[in-house]
């Protein structure tokens, strides 16, 4: 069953109105984070008191008076950052990130760090430090990751909205997997500064997004708008934009109701006076293949360089497999797999690392030609509902071309701003879970993605 709280947008109405203040907000959000702690574990610190001393004259703004939450890879003054690592030194922070300076100024109030996966790289978001986060749909599940602690946090009414970030998904997926709306701007929109992974010089810095996870797409558009370099107009009509609907796109659902919110979405989108194109995406299973090449190539040696502890001990893969044997382990399970795999995807052949930065920018430049200022791309949002604890990272984290992650995926390698919006009113019929269905578009087009997208959820949410 959907949850019912206010979003963003109607609690700024009714404060702006005399209905609510923002201490009797923050009280609320108090009291739903800490009923929900126990169940959940999603936030690994709660600054309860500066909160409600904040609200009590809050900063003005476009935000006034909201309580949010922040992933805990992101710098806050005189707070660390672990990424949910026991071998990583912390990392102390003096200061904000540009981006939760720009949350502050803009009058919200951080009332909650959210949980992580071990170096924010898994579906599921689970670590040594602080433990494992549950789904608020159903305990038994996963919240998604790596903002999966956000997710549930957003979901559960704990915090009206939150920021993360999103390399492969990390926005998207615990979004789909809570049902809430989740939104990747492109790499360069919003600051990076600040927020760990620190990935300038690699090519998967072009693939990492920072932006909101929010109760409904216009909360999004505020939040964007608070935090983007170039903010976006007001909204309106989708009418006349071109929906692309791919076709010979490496796609794999494992309900039902994937394909259903899918096909209803399309139906929706040109109801809403978009107009439908298909075109042939036939190079997805290649595109795949390289995104794990590049990846093993260029994180490989970070990670094990951030792996040494503080006291020197450099991380060694093979005693780290004896001790995942025995149950002794060093690094959370979720590393541990990609880890594991990385020897096996990494590209063997001299020069190929370059070739594929290559084949994607080319790749790039014609996906953006293709979908121009008013193209926006119709994709499911992931190919599974929230599962079961443990099921995400052995489906997830494998060799080979998995089809139920390649289009959250693809809005990575391409660079595409891309919102996932919750199908509240396709469920599956078995366990209740929500379907996400995806909107993708060029950099510079996300005034249309975003007015696209508020279209869909007024008929699909």
């Amino acid at each position: 069953m959907r949850p019912k709280f206010p979003d963003a947008t109607e609690l700024l109405r009714q404060m702006q109105n005399g209905e609510r203040t923002a201490v009797s907000i923050v009280e609320e959000h108090v009291q739903r984070l800490e009923a929900n702690h126990l169940r959940l574990n999603a936030a690994v610190h709660v600054f309860k008191d500066e909160a409600l001393a904040e609200a009590q004259n809050p900063r003005p703004g476009p935000l006034s008076g909201l309580p949010i939450s922040v992933k805990e890879t992101f710098a806050l003054g005189g707070h660390s950052v672990t990424a949910g690592s026991q071998r990583m030194p912390p990392i102390h922070w003096e200061q904000d990130a540009p981006v939760v300076r720009c949350l502050r100024e803009a009058g919200a109030i951080v009332l909650a760090r959210s949980n992580v996966p071990e170096f924010a790289m898994a579906g599921e978001t689970e670590n040594f430090i602080y433990g494992r986060t549950n789904n608020p749909l159903d305990e038994s599940r996963t919240a998604g990751g790596s903002s999966g602690g956000e997710g549930a946090l957003v979901a559960s009414g704990s915090t009206v909205l939150g920021v993360g970030t999103d390399l492969l998904g990390s926005i998207r997926i615990p979004a789909a997997f809570c049902g809430i709306v989740g939104f990747k701007p492109a790499s360069g929109a919003v600051s990076k500064d600040a927020i760990w992974p620190d990935l300038q010089g690699l090519y998967l810095d072009s693939w990492m997004g920072v932006g909101p996870l929010t109760r409904s797409v216009r909360d999004a558009r505020l939040v964007y708008n608070v935090i983007a370099e170039t903010p976006l107009p007001a909204a309106q009509t989708p009418r006349g934009l071109h929906l692309i609907v791919p076709t010979q796109f490496e796609l794999e659902a494992k309900a039902d109701c994937i394909n259903a919110a899918y096909v209803m979405a399309q139906t929706v989108l040109e109801i809403a006076g978009m107009v439908a194109k298909e075109r042939p995406f036939p190079d997805v299973k290649t595109h795949f293949l390289n995104l794990q090449q590049l990846l093993a190539a260029e994180l490989e040696q970070p990670f094990y360089d951030m792996l040494t502890t503080a006291e020197g001990q450099k991380f060694s893969l093979a005693t780290e497999t004896l001790k995942q044997a025995i149950g002794r382990g060093t690094i959370y399970s979720g590393l541990f797999q990609l880890m594991a795999v990385v020897p096996i995807m990494k590209p063997r052949k001299e020069g190929r690392v370059a070739e594929i930065m290559q084949l994607y920018e080319q790749a790039r430049t014609e996906l953006y030609q293709l979908l121009g200022r008013n193209g926006v791309l119709l994709l499911p949002t992931i190919g599974v509902l929230a599962l079961k604890h443990g099921q995400m990272n052995r489906a997830s984290l494998r060799p080979g071309v998995n089809g139920t992650v390649t289009a959250m995926t693809f809005c990575n390698y391409m660079n595409l701003p891309a919102i996932t919006v919750p199908a509240w009113k396709d469920p599956d019929p078995e366990t209740g879970l929500v379907p996400g269905v995806m909107l993708a578009c060029a950099p510079g087009a996300e005034a249309a993605l975003l007015d696209a997208a508020a279209a869909l959820e007024a008929s699909i949410a």
